[in-house]
C-alpha cells in the first residue's frame, strides 16, 4: 500500500477559488494562519500539517482531492519549502503542458471537484515509490535510450550498478 505522507483538512474557500479553477485550471492553497489577508480570497485555506524532510512531493506521486486522485506529473523546485514553511502550493490542473513556475505542481489534466470546508487534501506516493533502495543494472546505457532509462531511475531511487549478478533489476535497452 502506499504511503500518505501528507494530509490536510479544508477550513475555507475563498470567494474567488471557482473562478481560478475553471478558468485557469489552478488551485491556491494556504494553511489559514499563514495566508496574507490580500490571498484569501482566491485561496482553498487549510488546516496544515507539519511535512517531513523525508517526504519529498515528486513526479509520479498522487494528490487526492475530495475522492478524486490526481498524478503528478511535474514539481517546481520551491514546492516542499513553501508548503513546509507557509503551508502554500498551486496545482495546474495541466496535464504538465503548462509553463513550471518554482511553486507549483502540475497534474494530471481532469474535471476537478468541488472543494468545500471539511474535505481532505492528501498526497500519497506513488508507484514509482516501489523502486526506492533498488539497484539496476542496464546494457546499453551508453545509448540515447539508455541514458534516458538510467535518469528516470535515478530520479525513482535506484541506484546504477555495473554488476549484472548484483542488481535487483537488469534492463537491456535495445
Amino acid at each position: 500500500m502506499a504511503k500518505k505522507y501528507y494530509t490536510t483538512k479544508v477550513v475555507g474557500v475563498g470567494g474567488q477559488v471557482a473562478n481560478f479553477l475553471s478558468a485557469g485550471k489552478m488551485l491556491v492553497m494556504f494553511d489559514d494562519s499563514m495566508v496574507l489577508p490580500e490571498l484569501r480570497d482566491i485561496s482553498v485555506l487549510h488546516s496544515g500539517n507539519p511535512i517531513s524532510d523525508n517526504d519529498i512531493i515528486k513526479s509520479g506521486d498522487i494528490v487526492k482531492i475530495v475522492n478524486t486522485e490526481f498524478k503528478i506529473i511535474k514539481v517546481g523546485n520551491d514546492v516542499q519549502k513553501n508548503l513546509k514553511n507557509l503551508g502554500h502550493v498551486v496545482i495546474k490542473f495541466d496535464g504538465g503542458t503548462g509553463e513550471l513556475l518554482e511553486g507549483s505542481i502540475h497534474v494530471e489534466d481532469k474535471p476537478i471537484p468541488k472543494i468545500q470546508v471539511g474535505d481532505e487534501i492528501s498526497f500519497t506516493e506513488g508507484a514509482n515509490a516501489n523502486l526506492k533502495g533498488k539497484t539496476a543494472a542496464i546494457a546499453n546505457s551508453d545509448s540515447a535510450l539508455g541514458k534516458i532509462v538510467s535518469q528516470l531511475l535515478v530520479e525513482n531511487g535506484v541506484t546504477i550498478v555495473a554488476d549484472k549478478s548484483s542488481a535487483d533489476i537488469v534492463i537491456d535497452v535495445k
